[in-house]
């Protein structure tokens, strides 16, 4: 027994002596003097690096927990959570929800936060701002003392001061916003977009800017409306070919609505985001927010395909009232409401020089036009004179993906037109989508 026990005592004595670890805690306010931050952002207020030196050999420290208070006259009710990252890194390695009738977080870090004498260790704290934030309150973050960073052995903790950041004023400034159409057709020229702009925050909007996205050319602005008027004599607008600047005389907070035309492109843009920037309550660029999400997009696609075209009538007497017509079967590819539109090239046949029938004449008379399949044809709702451009003139309808319809074009042959079996024309349609 004497033996065994001076065995356990040897072991005992020749073991390795851990010293006592002294962590010192320096920082920095990370927030700029004179700052201002928006609610319900995430913003970084401080840098703490915690240093370890012993006494004799090598220590690890393990931090556990830090309290992180409001500081500066901050009240409750405008800090949702406590987050630590690493430095220059986007790992949380702690948390703390926010009793919003309290100024301190006690922010544990479950998996320790381990520094040694041979490498330091950094961590960033952000404050997550509520939604509903005080406007214009000021807010800081301390970390008061030494009895504010918990360690799980008998290590030492010193700070020298309390760490403080500089305080910002809080901002309430936000908007929700949406677009129509969702879907435009391809090669429309002059497609009308409405953009409604809706404040949500406290603070009224200064100005906001929408940015037209690529494959989108802006072509004019037809009004600028604040809460259902007309307000082209309290705003200042500026545009290029990508963005609206719209500058209020004043700071609003009712909705905003602006229409105006844009060409789209020959090619299909899937689903675009026609972005909008909002100023006000000292903040600028602030983006706003799309509720639901997609809700400001905006895809352009071939809306009107053409299945089947088939000659109903191909001869005509050539006596200013008989006629030619042609059957168009056309499938739809979205569901849309607007207005489907036709144009036609003037008739012309093989001959040398060709021989030519013009759709309409300077007088005012037309020759072409096209019908629904509701054999109404003096219903004005069913028909529209056709010519060789779009015009603002078509027949309405709310149509759906996959659906499909038919189409009649009727070409009356003006007296004294030439005789020929040669005669061709080329045409497009187009489905101007309305919101």
């Amino acid at each position: 027994m004497r033996a065994l026990i001076a065995v356990f005592a040897l072991v005992l004595l020749a073991g390795p002596v851990f010293a006592v670890g002294n962590v010192t805690v320096t920082g920095a306010g990370l927030m700029p003097n004179s700052n201002f931050t928006n609610s319900n952002t995430s913003a970084v207020f401080l840098n703490l690096t915690f240093s370890v030196t012993t006494e004799t050999g090598s220590r690890i420290v393990n931090i556990t927990q830090l309290n992180i208070s409001l500081g500066n006259g901050s009240t409750t009710g405008n800090v949702s959570a406590v987050e630590l990252y690493l430095y220059n890194d986007s790992t949380v390695i702690g948390s703390a929800i926010m009793n919003l009738n309290s100024t301190a977080f006690n922010v544990s870090i479950p998996n320790t936060l381990v520094v040694n004498s041979s490498s330091n260790a950094s961590i960033i704290v952000r404050f997550n701002i509520t939604f509903n934030a005080t406007t214009r309150q000021l807010i800081s973050a301390i970390l008061g003392s030494a009895a504010d960073v918990l360690v799980n052995d008998a290590s030492n903790v010193t700070v020298a001061s309390a760490i403080l950041s500089n305080a910002t004023q809080l901002q309430n400034i936000h908007a929700n916003v949406t677009v129509e159409p969702k879907f435009v057709d391809t090669n429309a020229i002059n497609q009308t977009i409405v953009y409604f702009i809706t404040p949500t925050g406290k603070d009224g909007l200064n100005r906001t800017v929408v940015w037209i996205p690529s494959g989108y050319n802006l072509t004019n602005i037809s009004t600028v409306e604040v809460d259902g008027s007309n307000s082209t004599g309290g705003v200042t607008i500026t545009t290029a070919s990508n963005y609206i600047n719209v500058t209020m005389t004043s700071a609003t907070a009712q909705k905003i609505k602006i229409s105006f035309n844009v060409n789209t492109s020959a090619t299909r843009v899937s689903s675009a985001a026609f972005s909008a920037y909002i100023d006000g309550g000292n903040l600028t660029n602030i983006s706003s927010e799309p509720i639901p999400a997609g809700s400001a997009n905006v895809t352009t696609q071939q809306l009107i395909n053409v299945s089947n075209v088939a000659l109903a009538k191909g001869a005509a007497i050539v006596n200013g009232t008989d006629y030619w017509e042609f059957n168009f079967t056309v499938n739809f590819t979205a569901n849309v409401t607007g207005t489907i539109q036709f144009k036609l090239t003037n008739w012309t046949d093989a001959s040398s020089p060709p021989d030519t029938i013009n759709l309409n004449t300077t007088g005012g008379v037309y020759y072409a036009s096209l019908r629904n399949n509701s054999a109404n044809f003096s219903d004005p709702n069913a028909k529209f004179n056709v010519t060789n451009v779009y015009g603002d003139i078509g027949i309405n309808r709310t149509v759906t993906d996959g659906s499909s319809a038919t189409f009649i074009l009727r070409m009356i042959i003006p007296a004294g037109s030439a005789v020929s079996s040669t005669w061709a024309a080329t045409y497009n349609w187009l489905f101007r989508t309305l919101y």
